[in-house]
């Protein structure tokens, strides 16, 4: 259950108790039975309702009783012909109405100076005709709205109300800084070093801004720690390009001048330095990628990229049994070198790690959302574990197989930066009979970015 609704439940289920409580007891005392026999002001009415009715009948009274609905303060007066009915139509409320039905000794005889309970007053018109008069309590009113014989209803109802109301105001006071701190967490995991609580969060002077205030530090040391992590990545890598390139040239003035017996030597050391160059390209690349935030944004048809990419592959080992299999599927927003760079490492492995021998599936498909790149060959596949560990930099499965087929632990990890550049994914798995089967998913429309990519 998300902290908000706790929140809510905790505050909404006390403060509710406690109004309805309240409530609950102040009708109970509000609600008992209304003392008919002395209240001040009680003899006025009576001479002014008396003179009402003998001087223009019921007629008469009638309109004394609308002029004055309320003849003391909250006290309403009910006028009741012989019939029991209400001159204005009003119905009285329940605990009147009992009072009504009370009819003492009624059936059993009493003595001769004995006279019956009086609890209502009884006045006569110049026609003989009684009415009794009944005092009652004045329904509570709210901007005129709460009428009786609803009222304990309603205010029972808007106690619940205003206490759901306030109870959502604390829970969210209480609940969005951390929701705010919990995304900025997830996006700072992503990857997206930028990533700030910021205002007006972070200038809250309660233990919520100080957490805000202290992720912020964080943040911004983690940032400071990566960029320059990178930076120095990116002038070692830069530093290297120099010497590599005149060990070149020295090595192949060597190998002009060598003799036959050295040229196995040289030959070798040529490898390792085209192995060592490649390695740095590719570290300058994935640095690069990592100190992006958006990607270059231009239309790019994904078929004509990957089935350039297999043919090149099939180019490059025409003993391989490279499959292709394309749908049609909609342009997407991206940049193509990067989508060509990325999808062209995940065909590289597939050939390197599942055989010459055995068949690498590449298969694009997609819908009006996205787009989905599968590459699956039948090597040996990787550990249960290490699937998501392989789009790792330097993280090798096999040392030794990396050795083997000159792989360096990085092409992946550029794939995997590629796909989060453009709001995609990489994810592999193992296939049950066998292979790994690697799928790159790309997005037709950039997700939006939100405020600080949070």
């Amino acid at each position: 259950m998300r902290l908000f609704w706790k929140l809510f439940a905790a505050f909404g289920i006390t403060m509710a108790a406690t109004l309805v409580a309240t409530v609950f007891v102040s009708f109970r005392l509000a609600g008992q039975a209304f003392e008919q026999i002395d209240f001040e002001g009680r003899e006025r009415i009576i001479q002014e309702v008396a003179a009402a009715l003998d001087s223009g009948g019921e007629h008469r009274l009638r309109r004394w009783l609308l002029r004055n609905p309320r003849p003391a303060p909250g006290i309403t007066l009910l006028v009741l012909d012989e019939n029991g009915n209400e001159l204005l139509g009003r119905t009285p409320p329940p605990n009147v109405r009992k009072l009504l039905e009370k009819q003492p000794f009624q059936g059993s005889p009493r003595p001769w100076n004995v006279r019956p309970q009086q609890l209502t007053t009884e006045i006569f018109g110049p026609d003989g005709r009684g009415y009794r008069l009944v005092f009652a309590r004045a329904p509570i009113t709210l901007l005129g709205v709460l009428l009786w014989p609803g009222t304990q209803v309603a205010v029972l109802t808007i106690a619940i109300i205003a206490s759901a109301i306030m109870s959502a105001l604390l829970a969210r006071y209480l609940s969005v800084p951390i929701i705010r701190i919990q995304r900025a967490a997830r996006a700072l995991a992503a990857g997206n070093l930028d990533t700030r609580v910021g205002p007006p969060f972070n200038q809250r002077r309660d233990e919520a801004g100080r957490l805000a205030r202290d992720f912020d530090a964080m943040a911004e040391k983690l940032q400071w720690l990566v960029m320059n992590k990178e930076a120095l990545l990116r002038d070692v890598s830069h530093e290297f390009r120099s010497p590599l390139a005149r060990i070149s040239v020295a090595l192949a003035l060597a190998q002009r001048r060598a003799g036959e017996a050295a040229q196995a030597d040289l030959a070798r050391i040529e490898r390792e330095t085209e192995r060592l160059n490649e390695l740095v390209g590719q570290v300058m690349t994935l640095t690069r990628l990592r100190t992006e935030t958006e990607p270059k944004r231009v239309p790019v048809e994904l078929g004509d990229i990957v089935a350039e990419i297999v043919d090149d592959a099939r180019f490059e080992h025409p003993d391989a049994d490279i499959r292709f299999e394309a749908a049609a599927v909609p342009a997407v927003l991206g940049d193509p070198a990067g989508l060509k760079s990325a999808i062209e490492n995940v065909v590289r492995n597939a050939v390197a790690h599942g055989g010459l021998d055995k068949p690498v599936e590449v298969r694009l498909d997609g819908n009006t959302k996205e787009v989905r790149i599968t590459v699956r060959d039948h090597g040996p596949g990787v550990p249960q574990g290490d699937t998501e560990k392989i789009f790792e930099p330097f993280y090798r499965v096999d040392p030794s197989r990396d050795h083997r087929t000159n792989g360096q632990g990085i092409g992946l990890a550029i794939t995997a930066r590629v796909m989060e550049l453009h709001g995609g994914k990489a994810t592999a798995r193992n296939c049950p009979d066998g292979g790994l089967e690697v799928e790159l998913v790309v997005p037709v429309t950039p997700p939006a970015r939100t405020e600080r990519d949070v």
